[in-house]
């Protein structure tokens, strides 16, 4: 019977409109690149209250930051900044950036620079921010820096310009090391006394690295119960709304699409309707059962064998798995005081 419900509501369309979405796709954690300034990630904070907004550079092995006030966020100004720091710090093989419209790849001024320089732009999947996560955390600590400042009445470039020399200095839990000592094979001069010392960093990076994000691996899998997915290249899903009209919108469009590409949680759908294709997370897709994938499942469950007993020999010496793990084998006898005791 609770079979037979399950899939009933499976199939129900206006239950898969209106449903949660499913758990997250466990956490794949990126390699540390061979060296500094290989690997970096981009993106904007803003817009501030005064109109302007900062461009946030992360290097993905040492956690480098670099961050630049802009008055414009076009793809002119933007690729403009970034020469500037391509000039300071040198050309990446690889930049990876959300899909604003100064970073997507539809962008020609950006898409010749990096050509030209030939570094490989990645743009994460849409609506999922968690794939550009090294920059995304540095914003969410720079934006509580900037929020102090504004509340107390601050100067807020002088108090981003002191955390960001701390930062540096600082070592980083993940690598144990500063950001400037990885960066540039020394250690930032602050106000704190320093021993000067000389040790072989990039063995103990490395093995730090890989230990503290398997950590975190497994404690974000743990908080976000993330499990696969069993959405496959030619299944049927309907796709999380980005947007609802009202309190009463469905959490999924009606609209359905079939998947045409999946490279772990990056899936790519098209739809049914007017076959344009959409990029996104596994997380926002729900998979529609199909009439065949349910007569499986149930033909899975009735072909399971009952579990038969064999009866004893003795009706009395059946006793339940329950009793078993109650009660032990050994033998039991009364103590010597009550063998003299005669019930009335």
């Amino acid at each position: 019977m609770d079979i037979a419900v399950e899939s009933h509501v499976k199939k129900c369309r206006g239950c898969l409109l209106v449903s949660s979405p499913d758990p997250p796709e466990p956490m794949i954690r990126k390699d540390l690149p061979n060296g500094p300034w290989e690997d970096i990630a981009i993106d904007f904070l803003g817009p501030l209250p005064n109109g302007e907004s900062l461009l946030v550079v992360v290097d993905y092995y040492s956690r480098y930051v670099e961050i630049c006030e802009m008055d414009s966020t076009t793809a002119k100004d933007t690729t403009a900044q970034l020469g500037k720091i391509f000039c300071r710090f040198g050309v990446p093989i690889t930049m990876r950036a959300d899909n604003g419209p100064e970073f997507s790849a539809a962008c020609e001024e950006l898409k010749n620079v990096c050509d030209e320089l030939r570094v490989k732009l990645i743009n994460t999947i849409p609506y999922w921010p968690q794939q550009n996560g090294e920059v995304e955390r540095q914003n969410r600590s720079i934006l509580k820096r900037i929020r102090i400042a504004q509340e107390l009445g601050q100067d807020w470039r002088q108090i981003l310009n002191k955390y960001i020399l701390s930062y540096h200095a600082t070592p980083h839990p993940t690598t144990g090391r500063s950001p400037e000592e990885l960066m540039f094979g020394r250690k930032l001069r602050s106000k704190l006394p320093q021993v000067p010392q000389i040790v072989r960093l990039d063995e103990e990076v490395r093995d730090r690295d890989k230990l503290q994000k398997e950590k975190g691996r497994i404690y974000a899998d743990m908080k976000r119960k993330a499990r696969p997915n069993d959405i496959e290249v030619g299944d049927r899903v309907l796709v999380k709304r980005t947007r609802k009209e009202n309190k009463l919108s469905s959490d999924f469009a009606p609209e359905e699409f079939t998947v045409i590409r999946r490279r772990g949680a990056d899936v790519s759908v098209r739809s049914t309707k007017d076959s344009s294709e959409y990029r996104r997370n596994m997380k926002h897709l729900k998979k529609i059962q199909t009439t065949c994938e349910q007569q499986t499942t149930q033909t899975v469950h009735r072909n399971e064998e009952p579990l038969v007993l064999e009866p004893a020999d003795n009706p009395d010496e059946l006793v339940t798995q329950e009793e078993q793990s109650v009660y032990t084998k050994r033998m039991r006898k009364e103590p010597s005081k009550f063998q003299d005791y005669i019930p009335h």
